[in-house]
């Protein structure tokens, strides 16, 4: 049995709390909280391993390990985003489930992207990255200490605009960046609670005449998109975006096939027609041992009042036994990108990650790496099949008015 395997602590259920408010701008989703009728097939997020619903494991499997808080209680409810994250970040557990933070495939798709942005707007006197879901920064982080080393030759300043739910993971992105020399430019105020979206505040390095800026914007998924939309283009003083970035789950956490292609038109419209996008989510390869029975589940309409509405939707369980909504994605990631995509532009998907247990060392992270890069030569310049992105746990899809091939 692994560590994980034992992670789901015996569990008792949250009662009788009320079904978070949604927001006015996007039609209304009841969530509700009936997690004892779905029942059925669950996922440790950190192993992978199938398991039961923790309110029927009597087994004695997820109920005691390192990983599992151990006051902690199963909540049955369907959390809002930030909820869920404040206190994942808090706990500090899912920022170090690995000792590889930074995949080489995500460190090489971003570093290509920024260098294609740059040799596309080579008048540009700064470059605008808005990353969305920033999470603790985790992959942008390392871009933005690194940059004024990597990118000094280009002679231009990068501003990172870090858009995030979670004023947790934010305020970690910012003390480790501060930890790293930068230095908070003005004041930054941090408002948990509230509820519109607002920009906290920025920090901010300088050598030899270049800078660095993040841009922390603490977002509410309450509120429609467009309000993300405008929060961004405040942040970047109305600038469209030379590259635009989503790693991993935000976009999968948004629930509704409409709202989340909603995301993808607002991202795409922030972001420059010169502009690189990479948005890197899970694959239909993730989370496949829980896959057919919420899909089950949707066809019977027995989805116990969480928003499973389309193939790809489950839920899943966190290391602190939250239920979490998610979407895994298939050949709906090329309609989105194909929504977006205008004339003139190139969009395209790549694998990023085999759905291999979380890694634990380098040598197993470039093992899979390798791996990814074979098998992604062979979807080269043809649109992705639904057994292509079964083959993968994280895939990026691209935008750029750069053809891949050339």
């Amino acid at each position: 049995m692994t560590s994980c395997e034992r992670a789901i602590s015996s569990v008792t259920p949250i009662s009788e709390r009320p079904a978070p408010k949604r927001g006015t701008g996007a039609p209304p989703v009841r969530l509700g909280s009936a997690l004892g009728n779905a029942g059925g097939s669950w996922a440790c997020r950190f192993c992978r391993s199938s398991i039961s619903s923790p309110v029927a494991d009597t087994s004695g499997e997820h109920q005691r390990g390192a990983m599992m808080d151990a006051g902690a209680t199963f909540d049955s409810t369907h959390l809002p985003q930030r909820a869920i994250y404040d206190k994942r970040y808090a706990a500090g557990q899912y920022d170090h489930r690995s000792p590889v933070h930074v995949l080489t495939a995500e460190r090489e798709a971003l570093a290509e992207a920024v260098d294609r942005a740059l040799k596309s707007n080579q008048d540009a006197q700064i470059i605008n990255l808005f990353d969305f879901g920033y999470g603790t920064g985790r992959v942008t982080n390392e871009l933005a200490r690194s940059y004024l080393l990597d990118y000094a030759a280009a002679g231009k300043s990068l501003r990172i605009v870090a858009y995030d739910v979670s004023s947790v993971g934010l305020r970690k992105a910012q003390e480790a960046l501060c930890a790293a020399g930068f230095t908070p430019d003005g004041r930054l105020s941090w408002q948990q609670d509230d509820a519109g979206g607002y920009i906290s505040g920025s920090v901010r390095k300088e050598e030899a005449g270049l800078a660095v800026s993040v841009v922390f914007v603490h977002g509410c998924e309450d509120q429609p998109p467009e309000v993300m939309h405008q929060l961004a283009l405040r942040a970047s003083d109305g600038e469209p975006y030379l590259v635009t970035t989503s790693w991993y789950s935000g976009l999968g956490h948004i629930p509704g096939q409409s709202l989340r292609g909603e995301y993808f038109r607002h991202l795409g419209a922030v972001t420059s027609l010169t502009g690189e996008m990479v948005l890197s989510v899970s694959s239909t390869g993730d989370l496949a041992e829980i896959q057919p029975e919420w899909e089950r589940k949707r066809l019977d309409g027995d989805i116990g009042g969480f928003p499973i509405e389309v193939p790809g939707d489950v839920v899943y369980l966190t290391e602190l036994g939250q239920a979490n909504f998610y979407h895994v994605f298939g050949t709906d990631l090329n309609e989105h990108m194909a929504a977006i995509t205008a004339a003139g532009q190139h969009s395209w998907v790549q694998g990023i990650r085999y759905p291999d247990p979380e890694f634990e060392s380098q040598e197993a992270e470039q093992a899979n790496y390798w791996r990814v890069r074979q098998a992604n030569e062979g979807k080269r310049d043809r649109l992705w099949t639904a057994a292509d992105f079964r083959e993968f746990h994280t895939v990026a899809a691209f935008r750029s008015p750069t053809d891949p091939e050339q």
